[in-house]
Order: C-alpha cells, then sequence, then structure tokens
C-alpha cells in the first residue's frame, strides 16, 4: 500500500473520542496494518521509548515503513487502555500494550481536531511500574514550566522542554504547532512587553511509570481565561523533560 492510499484512508476516518482513537491505535498494531494506524495518528506524532538508559525516537514514516516490511510480533498482542484523562479538546491516555513477549507502558497525548481525535505523541517503556520518585520528578518539570510561565523566562522554559518537542494547540480545529525554540523567542518578545503573568494553577494530575510519565495542569490566567496544559514527559541525560505538550483555552472537565 503506498503512502498516498495511507493519507487518503486516514483523512476519510473520524474518531468521535480519545477511547476510539487509541482502540484504532490498537487494532493497527494487532492487524500490522499501517493505513490504519495513520487513521490514529497525527502525522507529526513521534513515538519515543526508554529503555531505563537510551531514548529512542520514531517518527510516523519510520513506524509506518517498519509495519510494510516486517511480520507482527509472534505470540499475544493487546493495547488495553487503563485511564483517560479528557476535556473537550485535549486528553491523555495510559494503555498496557503487550508485543508477543514483552509488556509496555503507553502513554498518548490526543487531540480533537475537525476531523475527530488523533494522537499528537506516544511515549512507551517496557515493564515500568508506578514510581513516586518519578512522579516527583513530573510534577518537578511542571513547577519549572510555570515559573517560566509566570516570568517569560526562556532560559527556564528549555529547562521544562527538550529541543525535539513539538507545543501544539488547535485553532478551528487545525493542528498548530511550534518548535521549542519559536517559544523562547516568543516568550523573550512577551517579557518586553510585561514583566510577569500572574496565573493562578487551579488543578494538577500526574501519572508517571519507571522513566516515562504525563501530567496535566489547569490555570486561570489574569484576564479570568481557563487553560489546560497537557505533557508527556521522559527522562533524559539532563533529566526529566517534556516531549509534547498541548495546551487549550478551556478548563480541565469537559
Amino acid at each position: 500500500m503506498s503512502f498516498f492510499t495511507v493519507a487518503m484512508l486516514a483523512a476519510a476516518v473520524s474518531y468521535s473520542t480519545p477511547q476510539s482513537a487509541v482502540a484504532a491505535y490498537g487494532d493497527a498494531i494487532a492487524r500490522n496494518d499501517p493505513a490504519l494506524l495513520a487513521t490514529a495518528f497525527q502525522p507529526s506524532a513521534i513515538m519515543y521509548c526508554s529503555d531505563g538508559s537510551d531514548l529512542h525516537a520514531t517518527y510516523q514514516a519510520q513506524w509506518k515503513q517498519r509495519m510494510q516490511t516486517s511480520s507482527p510480533p509472534l505470540g499475544p498482542v493487546s493495547t488495553t487502555l487503563e485511564w483517560v484523562d479528557a476535556s473537550a479538546t485535549t486528553a491523555l491516555a495510559r494503555a498496557v500494550a503487550v508485543r508477543g513477549d514483552k509488556h509496555f507502558m503507553d502513554y498518548l497525548l490526543l487531540a480533537r481536531l475537525k476531523d475527530g481525535w488523533r494522537i499528537v505523541g506516544k511515549l512507551c517503556q517496557a515493564n515500568a511500574l508506578p514510581s513516586p520518585r518519578s512522579a516527583a520528578a513530573v510534577s518537578a518539570v511542571v513547577d519549572t514550566k510555570l515559573a517560566a510561565d509566570r516570568s517569560w523566562d526562556s532560559a527556564l522554559l528549555a529547562e521544562s522542554i527538550d529541543p525535539r518537542a513539538l507545543v501544539m494547540t488547535v485553532e478551528n480545529g487545525e493542528f498548530v504547532a511550534a518548535t521549542l525554540a519559536e517559544w523562547q523567542a516568543r516568550y523573550v518578545d512577551r517579557r518586553k512587553a510585561s514583566p510577569g503573568n500572574a496565573i493562578t494553577v487551579t488543578s494538577r494530575v500526574i501519572d508517571a511509570r519507571g522513566d516515562i510519565g504525563v501530567a496535566r495542569w489547569s490555570f486561570r490566567a489574569p484576564d479570568g481565561s481557563e487553560w489546560t496544559d497537557r505533557a508527556l514527559m521522559i527522562r533524559v541525560g539532563q533529566g526529566w523533560r517534556m516531549t509534547a505538550l498541548v495546551f487549550a483555552k478551556e478548563a480541565s472537565g469537559r
């Protein structure tokens, strides 16, 4: 199947819930079907996997090519959704992925685009178990990001977000993404106009397993508007960093 056909199929399928997008991803792996995988993932999404000492990144074209040229894992293949944290436009999910004799923990970041829910980022690690130390580290990264936001500090921003990460949002159903370097430049501009940004955190959710984790934090801006950020995080050589971040002008619940 050509990549053009894959793209056409992805454009024709819409998922009405985060759960249905995750289910499509699971079905795609079970069938070894790159076209079905393309319907579940936004094309910019990168899968970052940790083996406890190193970080491995796979972009969508690599993943689909691998599916086209290799056989599915021997033995059982399943993807079981365990937890979802969702609002109107963005969501986080945790799933257990069985791939033959390997058991992975998956974290997924999702956004609702005009053609339905799509996965915009993924983390995985084999045999990752709940870790209070990892949860504390994830929460500390959120604190760093909030400190950067409150003072428009571009250096602090770089301490919380990995250079490869995309910072994303949704505007009128369209996927919008920018690099860390772009956001650092925006913070420099904002600091020239305003020395501070007195946001108030209204809620926070942290979940971490092994060397991977997720966070959702909601806050109120000085103008009274409600915002929610959701992020994937992983432990790298410099410590914990966000590998994908999506923000939306909305409260934490639906």
